[in-house]
């Protein structure tokens, strides 16, 4: 279980890292194109990280067993 755990882990890591990435090589062409900034939506960063790891927290739960049925 310690191994799904930890395999999970890495796993969110991983995404979060390549969403990053993607984010900033999209900052930079975006700069580069001088395009107006467009709203991607409505929710501030602090709230969708707060979102996010609250996410991660419900997954490990329900796949410890610790959350969900039991």
């Amino acid at each position: 279980m310690t191994r799904l755990i930890l395999l999970l882990l890495v796993a969110s890591a991983l995404v979060f890292a390549g969403a990053q990435f993607l984010s900033a090589l999209r900052d930079v062409a975006r700069r580069r194109g001088g395009l107006p900034a467009t709203q991607e939506d409505a929710m501030p960063a602090p709230f969708r990280t707060i979102a996010y790891l609250v996410l991660l927290a419900l997954m490990a739960g329900t796949a410890t067993g610790l959350l969900g049925a039991g």
